[in-house]
């Protein structure tokens, strides 16, 4: 098995872990096998990246994040106060090793299968813990190096040996702030969750974590329009409620020589708080949080927030019931509804892309009016402008989402559909469909929209109705000339190799529609009459696609296993032709 630099590393110190009375030879193998593991683990930022065989996914993030280190490292060379600059960075690797700690390594540290699995081995319950601790502080250490160090090399160019001192001292700090801190923070959850909510909290933070990723790296190259060099720094009490001010204050007082008491009292609290951390998480976290980990194998889902949920749940199915009776269609919508809501890995993939589609209007937007010069010509400008057109680049977004209704974790039990009584599947289609738009596509429209009515108004309710008319029918044509496999039949993979060509047609369709949308508007034509067309299309197109009769399922099944059945035959007689071109070789030999 291969080597790492860390295990070399950790050899060295062989003879501590024996005086602690840890196994060292099968605390290293164990830790040698999580490493490999981890090579194989895609971060949660790279989710829609699906490495290719044998191909080093922690390796791979690494390089980003040492890419996305170069352009933070960038900060090091305006003329402004060193406490602003490290400021920027150290915030931007504390929030990206916290939510890939709580996103990416929540089931390391609370792993619970681990014990059940060694401790039945000749194995020591320190030695597996030895082995859990290390494998996450190499990890934490791996990550915050990869930001960390074109930041350490710059910044000692800049600044001599001081800056890269002070900074090593710092990351070992915030590492130990980032560990004890997250442990904490899951030892309270466990407290007062059982495993059920637990899980739909990380699961919160790992969409968070995506999110913000698409944020910074839009926001990464508009960042110096954005600071003005000439400023003054007077301190406010918030400040010391940030880590990143506590661990960037070091750096003027060693590094630039400034004294203020404010950079003292900074100081003192990043190196107070984490170790006080660490006193907490030895004396009343470590002895009770591995019995709190039990609770992540209860489900019993009796917690405050269930009543909330199934209040939620309650209101959504008797919408669907009057809308939809008792018909197919709103079996399958409540089905939706059900199986979109405990599908943790198909929200993960999701809700960034919604969250994204009502941000990127609004990016836009900005990058337009940077060049107002002031606050008030912006909003004039704004104001003035009929910049809420962006919102066809929501609309875009919203639909590309239409594809991940066919995808789920639990994609093996798509054979239920199989026998139903359903002679025609359009009914599951359409239930799906109606409860994917009404759940979350028109929600995240209208919640986009409400920003620009507070702009501009009332006068842009007609625009918002054409543009959602314009979303419908766009769902509805990317829905006829795709491909339909049943809602949540399909893994992962479908969406990466159909991403690309239904992309190309969204924003085809949507520059159309704006290009449209935009002439009349500026011509001063009543958009309302447009709006009664594609209203008219909307409802035709629909009838029409869902009108056909799609082939029965249990057609596409025999036909299914048709294709296998004469692809089986197929390689028979191969193999047999080729084992007759074998023997009529042998004889001749002979």
């Amino acid at each position: 098995m291969k080597g790492f630099i860390g295990l070399k590393i950790l050899d060295r110190f062989k003879f501590l872990f024996t005086k602690l009375d840890v196994d060292y030879r099968i605390m290293r193998k164990i830790l040698q096998l999580k490493l490999v593991m981890d090579e194989r683990r895609v971060p949660t930022f790279m989710m829609n990246d699906h490495p290719k065989e044998g191909s080093n996914a922690f390796r791979n993030s690494l390089m980003l994040y040492a890419f996305m280190g170069a352009l933070f490292a960038m900060f090091i060379f305006p003329p402004f106060p060193l406490f602003y600059k490290m400021n920027m960075i150290l915030g931007v690797i504390l929030f990206i090793v916290t939510t890939a700690m709580i996103g990416d390594y929540s089931s390391v540290l609370l792993d619970v299968k681990e014990k059940n699995i060694l401790l039945p081995k000749p194995i020591d319950v320190k030695t597996i813990n030895a082995a859990k601790v290390l494998h996450v502080l190499i990890y934490l250490f791996s990550i915050i190096l990869a930001i960390a160090t074109p930041t350490l090399l710059v910044g000692s160019f800049k600044y001599g040996v001081g800056f890269a001192v002070v900074l090593i001292v710092q990351l070992v700090f915030m590492a130990g702030f980032i560990i004890f801190s997250t442990s904490i923070l899951y030892f309270a959850l466990l407290h007062f969750f059982d495993g059920e909510k637990l899980k739909d909290i990380i699961n919160y933070f790992q969409i968070l974590m995506t999110v913000a990723m698409i944020i910074l790296y839009q926001l990464v190259g508009r960042v110096f329009e954005i600071f003005n060099f000439d400023v003054v720094y007077t301190p406010k009490w918030w400040n010391y409620l940030l880590p990143s001010v506590w661990f960037s204050a070091p750096f003027s007082i060693f590094v630039e020589n400034q004294v203020g008491m404010h950079y003292v009292y900074f100081s003192i609290l990043g190196f107070v708080i984490p170790i006080m951390m660490l006193f907490l998480y030895f004396k009343a976290v470590a002895p009770y949080f591995e019995g709190l980990l039990q609770k992540l194998n209860i489900s019993s889902g009796k917690t405050g927030g269930v009543g909330k949920k199934q209040w939620r749940e309650g209101i959504g199915s008797r919408i669907a019931g009057k809308l939809l009776g008792e018909s197919m269609d709103g079996v399958f919508y409540r089905f939706t509804l059900n199986m979109v809501a405990s599908e943790r890995t198909l929200k993960l993939k999701l809700y960034p892309t919604l969250a994204f589609a009502i941000i990127l209007p609004f990016i836009f937007v900005f990058s337009s009016l940077s060049s107002a010069g002031s606050v008030t010509g912006g909003y004039r400008q704004l104001k003035e402008g009929n910049f809420y057109l962006y919102l066809y680049f929501t609309i875009s977004m919203l639909a590309n989402t239409i594809p991940m209704l066919s995808t789920s974790e639990g994609n093996k039990a798509a054979w239920i559909y199989h026998i139903l009584p359903i002679e025609n599947p359009n009914v599951i289609y359409r239930g799906a469909l109606k409860a994917f738009i009404g759940k979350y596509i028109l929600p995240v429209y209208g919640a986009a929209c409400i920003i620009f009515l507070g702009v501009y108004g009332l006068r842009i309710l007609p625009d918002i109705f054409l543009m959602m008319l314009n979303l419908l029918l766009l769902i509805i044509i990317i829905f006829h000339y795709s491909k339909k496999p049943l809602p949540f039949s399909q893994d992962f993979q479908y969406i990466k190799h159909n991403n690309m060509s239904i992309m190309l047609q969204l924003f085809a369709f949507s520059g159309v529609s704006a290009g449209i949308h935009w002439f009349l508007i500026s011509r001063g034509y009543n958009i309302l009459v447009y709006a009664g067309v594609v209203l008219a299309m909307v409802i035709i197109t629909w009838k029409k696609v869902f009108s056909t009769k799609v082939v029965d399922i249990r057609t596409e099944i025999r036909e299914e296993n048709g294709d296998k059945k004469d692809k089986k035959d197929k390689i028979d007689k191969e193999e047999t032709t080729e084992s007759e071109n074998i023997d009529k070789a042998k004889e001749k030999l002979e």
